[in-house]
C-alpha cells in the first residue's frame, strides 16, 4: 500500500511509465476524489503537478491520500481574472486535466446559476486562456454520462447517442461544457479530448451520499442497511474503479495526436444492480450476507444505464482491469483501515453535516463520477 491506498497491478503502455517525466501537469479540482487519485498517478510517473482548487488541501482527498506535500497547490477559482494565464505561464504547463466541477444534482437544482458558472463558464474561461496563451498545451476534460440525459436505453450507450431530456441543470451544464471542448478542438485546433464516466468508486471518496462510501459508512457506524425510497434496488448502472479512471485519463492524454476532438466513454463494460453492489460491500466488510433495504417504488422494467466502451478499446487500447468484486473489496478494506483518519479529516474540513447528507442522499444513483 502507498499512504494507506491499496495498489492494483494495472497495465500501462511502456510510454505511460516514462512520458510524464519532466512534463508539468495542471489538475483542476485536484483536491477532490478523482483528482487526488489522478495526481497520485502523475506524481508516480515523474510528472510535476500543479493543483488548482477552491477547497484547501487540509482535510481533502488529496491530503487523505498523503499527497498534499508533493504538489504545487494554488487555492483559487478558475474564473478569477488572470489566474489561469499566470499558472500556465509561471509553471509552463504541458497538460491540463480539467476535473473541477460542481457535481451534485440536488445542489444544481437549488443553484443553477452557480452550477453553470462552475461547470460551463469556468470551462469556457480555460479554453479561451489556452487558445490565447498556450494553444500547444494538451487538455483532458472530465465529462459525465449525465450528458446522455434521462435515457431508458437498455443497450450500452455509444458516444454518438442523441441526448435525451435533461432532468436537472447539472446534466445540461456538463453537456454544454463537453460540446464546447470538442468544438474548440475542431474549430481552433486545440489538443483536447473529452472523457465520459459514471459512478466511479474507490478509496478516499468522502462524498457519503454516493452508493459505495454510503454503504461502507452504514456498516462501519452500525447504522441500518437502509438506502431509502429513491430506488427499489433493481436499477443497473456502470461502476468503475477510480484506478481504471485515472488510467483512462493518462492514456487519453498520451494519445491526443489521434483522439483530439473526440468524446470517449469509459465504463465497466457491464452494468451492476445497486442491490448487488451493496450486497458485495456487505460481504467484503465482514463476510455477512445482509439484505439491503430499498424502499423505492417497484420498477416494472428496471432502469439501466451503461456505457459502450468500444471506442476506448479501439483508439486507446483501454479496458477496465479491476473486477468489481476485487475493487469493492479493496475499497472496503481501505475504509476499515483508515476510518479514524477519514473521520478526523472530515472534522478538519468541516464536512457536510448529517442533515445535509440526508438531503443530498438521492444524488447517489444519478451517475455522478468525480
Amino acid at each position: 500500500m502507498l499512504n494507506g491506498v491499496h495498489q492494483f497491478q494495472l497495465e500501462f503502455p511502456k510510454e505511460a511509465g516514462i512520458s510524464w517525466r519532466g512534463r508539468c501537469c495542471l489538475v483542476t479540482g485536484g483536491c477532490g476524489f478523482g483528482g487526488a487519485h489522478l495526481v497520485r498517478q502523475l506524481v508516480e510517473r515523474g510528472a510535476e503537478v500543479v493543483v488548482i482548487d477552491r477547497s484547501p488541501p487540509e482535510g481533502s482527498s488529496l491530503d487523505l491520500l498523503g499527497l498534499s506535500r508533493g504538489v504545487a497547490y494554488i487555492r483559487g477559482d478558475l474564473s478569477q481574472p488572470g489566474l489561469l494565464r499566470h499558472v500556465l505561464f509561471e509553471f509552463r504547463i504541458d497538460y491540463v486535466f480539467h476535473l473541477a466541477a460542481q457535481p451534485l444534482v440536488p445542489l444544481s437544482i437549488e443553484q443553477p446559476r452557480e452550477t453553470m458558472e462552475s461547470n460551463f463558464h469556468a470551462t469556457l474561461e480555460l479554453l479561451e486562456t489556452l487558445r490565447d496563451t498556450r494553444p500547444q498545451c494538451g487538455l483532458v476534460y472530465a465529462s459525465s454520462a449525465a450528458c446522455y440525459g434521462a435515457t431508458r436505453e437498455r443497450r450500452p450507450i455509444p458516444e454518438d447517442y442523441a441526448p435525451q431530456a435533461f432532468e436537472n441543470p447539472y446534466a445540461a451544464s456538463k453537456l454544454a461544457a463537453d460540446a464546447l471542448v470538442r468544438t474548440y478542438a475542431r474549430c481552433y485546433g486545440l489538443r483536447a479530448v473529452v472523457c465520459r464516466f459514471m459512478n466511479t468508486y474507490g478509496p478516499g471518496d468522502r462524498n457519503f451520499s454516493r452508493l459505495v462510501p454510503g454503504a461502507i459508512r452504514r456498516l462501519t457506524e452500525g447504522r441500518p442497511y437502509d438506502f431509502g425510497d429513491r430506488d427499489d434496488g433493481q436499477t443497473e448502472l456502470d461502476f468503475l474503479h477510480v484506478c481504471d479512471m485515472t488510467r483512462a485519463y493518462l492514456l487519453a492524454g498520451l494519445s491526443l495526436d489521434t483522439v483530439s476532438g473526440h468524446a470517449i466513454n469509459f465504463g465497466s463494460g457491464s452494468p451492476l444492480s445497486v442491490d448487488w453492489v451493496t450486497r458485495c460491500v456487505s460481504r467484503a466488510f465482514d463476510g455477512k450476507e445482509r439484505t439491503p433495504l430499498f424502499r423505492g417504488k417497484r420498477q416494472r422494467i428496471p432502469r439501466r444505464k451503461s456505457l459502450d466502451i468500444g471506442k476506448a478499446r479501439a483508439l486507446l487500447g483501454w479496458a477496465p482491469q479491476i473486477a468489481p468484486e476485487m475493487g469493492l473489496a479493496g475499497t472496503v478494506a481501505w475504509y476499515c483501515e483508515n476510518w479514524e483518519r477519514v473521520q478526523a479529516f472530515a472534522e478538519a474540513s468541516n464536512e457536510t453535516s448529517p442533515h445535509e447528507e440526508r438531503r443530498l442522499e438521492h444524488s447517489r444513483l444519478n451517475g455522478m463520477a468525480r
